[in-house]
């Protein structure tokens, strides 16, 4: 796949487009890829993702809590994985937000990129919002430009559409089952494995610490899940905290997994958490012992899958 980072200095050609923030890179991402995939084969035409290096709700509210769903290193991967030809990272700023949907369908997608054909999402937007510009006007501004718009349908899972904001909510309520069922597989965090309090130890079940390699990136509700932990390619289950300890300690927001059956050394290594549900909200336990032995639930349920 070819990545395009200037595109003052690509080479444009004849292509079919789509644009967005692709975060997630979810079933219904993967199915308006497929629609287009289609329609570009019949005009034989390479297949582009128009994308941000940067997600543009960062330019408009710095101060909002962690909501990405993917590093860009895991898009384009993703993206690539998905038969896309060419990705485009566009470096989203202040000149970009103020072009109009015309503006930037004529100066970004046709004059520099080439685009002959152009999906646009179901419920996707794009250029400076104006009230009740949608697919009917992009259609009309395709015209003028000589390009082909076309709308895509939804993807539909358990009743609802598929959106990168679907996946929020459900992550948002814990519900992990959900969310992996709308992005096509078990939502993931990575990072590095890094010094804790060494508490887990102390209560004989040793936990990573992990330091997120994004810190844009959503954490599920907290509370205690089953994970699948994934070490240089080898694969564990493993009890995953995400909170704040209450028993413990009460402060410090933290993201500690216990690896079942794993053992060896791996402080600065790099982790990655696949959630697959949860167990439980975290509590504050009367003391050290029954916290220890619901550690040994914990341990025992995801061990005998109940």
């Amino acid at each position: 796949m070819q990545i395009i980072t200037d595109i003052l200095q690509y080479d444009k050609k004849p292509c079919a487009a789509t644009i967005g923030s692709f975060d997630g890179v979810h079933k219904g991402h993967l199915s308006m890829l497929g629609e287009l995939r289609i329609a570009a084969a019949k005009k034989n035409l390479p297949l582009m993702v128009v994308t941000f290096a940067t997600h543009p709700r960062r330019l408009f509210n710095s101060d909002t809590a962690p909501f990405m769903l993917t590093p860009v290193s895991d898009k384009i991967k993703k993206l690539e994985a998905a038969g896309v030809d060419i990705c485009v990272l566009l470096d989203f700023n202040s000149e970009m937000a103020s072009m109009s949907a015309m503006q930037f369908m004529r100066e970004v997608l046709v004059e520099h990129l080439g685009v002959k054909l152009l999906a646009v999402g179901y419920d996707h937007h794009f250029g400076k919002p104006v009230p009740g510009e949608g697919i009917d006007q992009y259609i009309t501004y395709g015209k003028e430009l000589g390009v082909e718009v076309f709308g895509t349908r939804p993807f539909i899972v358990d009743n609802m559409a598929v959106s990168s904001s679907a996946v929020r909510r459900a992550l948002s309520s814990g519900d992990v089952g959900l969310a992996a069922s709308l992005l096509g597989r078990n939502y993931s965090l990575s990072g590095s494995v890094v010094h804790g309090a060494g508490i887990g130890r102390v209560l004989g079940f040793p936990t990573a610490n992990i330091s997120l390699a994004d810190e844009w990136l959503m954490l599920p509700l907290d509370g205690v899940y089953e994970t699948v932990v994934v070490i240089d390619d080898a694969t564990y289950q493993g009890v995953m905290n995400i909170g704040v300890k209450p028993t413990v300690s009460g402060k410090e927001r933290t993201l500690e997994v216990h690896i079942i059956g794993f053992e060896g050394d791996i402080y600065g290594g790099d982790i990655t958490v696949q959630f697959v549900r949860r167990l439980r909200g975290e509590q504050n336990f009367d003391n050290i012992n029954a916290l220890r032995f619901q550690i040994e639930v914990d341990i025992a349920r995801v061990k005998r899958g109940i």
